[in-house]
C-alpha cells in the first residue's frame, strides 16, 4: 500500500461544519502547520455514521498523514484543534463522542479501506491530460478504476485545467475512479464544481 504506509505519522481531527470543503479544509490546515516543521502531504475526508437510533447524524472526521513528527507537537496539535474547532486526536488516543469521526477517519486511513483523498502525493502536478500509468507512476495513486470495466495503462485520463482528482481508499489502495466521455478518453468519476468559493481566493 504505497500511499500509507504503516511507519506514517497520522493524525485525525473533527472539522466545523464550515471546513469540510475541500479549499477550506486545507487551508485551514496548512495555516496551522505553518512553522511546525511537518506539512499534511495526505488529507482524507472520512464519514462517521451513527449507531442505528442514535440521533447523531453523520459526522466528517479528516485524516492527516504528515510529512513527519513537528517540533513542537503539543502546540502544534493545539494550532491544528483551533483552526478545525473541533478536537484532533493521534492513533494511540482514546475517542469520546465528539472525537469519534476523528478516530473512524484514523482507523479507516490507516486501513486503507474508506475516505476520499483531496491531497495525496503528486497532486500539484496533475494537469490536463494524462495516461493512467503516468498518474500511478507520478502520485500517491495506487490504482485506476473504471466505473464500467478495467481501463489500460495507456488509456488517457482528462483531469481539466486545475487537476481535480479526488481519489478514494479501497481494499488498502488509493484508487480514482473513471468513466468514459466523449472523444475515448476519461474524466475522474468525481468532477469539480463549476462554482468557485471565496472569490477562487483558496
Amino acid at each position: 500500500m504505497t500511499a500509507s504506509p504503516a511507519t506514517a505519522t497520522w493524525w485525525g481531527g473533527v472539522p466545523a461544519a464550515d471546513l469540510v470543503t475541500d479549499a477550506h479544509l486545507l487551508a485551514a490546515v496548512d495555516e496551522a502547520l505553518a512553522g511546525s516543521g511537518t506539512g499534511a502531504e495526505l488529507v482524507c475526508l472520512h464519514e462517521d455514521r451513527p449507531a442505528p437510533g442514535s440521533r447523531t447524524g453523520v459526522r466528517i472526521g479528516v485524516a492527516l498523514r504528515l510529512t513527519g513528527e513537528p517540533a513542537d507537537p503539543a502546540a502544534t496539535r493545539a494550532a491544528l484543534a483551533a483552526a478545525l474547532s473541533g478536537p484532533v486526536l493521534t492513533p494511540g488516543d482514546e475517542a469520546d463522542d465528539a472525537s469519534a469521526p476523528a478516530r473512524t477517519a484514523l482507523t479507516e486511513a490507516g486501513a486503507g479501506s474508506a475516505g476520499r483523498a483531496v491531497r495525496f502525493p503528486g497532486l500539484a502536478s496533475v494537469r490536463g491530460r494524462l495516461t493512467v500509468a503516468d498518474l500511478v507512476a507520478t502520485t500517491g495513486i495506487d490504482r485506476v478504476r473504471g466505473l464500467y470495466g478495467p481501463v489500460a495503462d495507456t488509456a488517457v485520463v482528462e483531469t481539466g485545467p486545475h487537476g481535480f482528482v479526488r481519489p478514494r481508499w479501497e481494499d488498502g489502495e488509493l484508487t480514482l475512479l473513471v468513466e468514459p466521455v466523449a472523444g475515448g478518453l476519461l474524466q475522474p468519476f468525481e468532477i469539480e464544481s463549476p462554482h468557485q468559493c471565496c472569490g477562487g481566493e483558496h
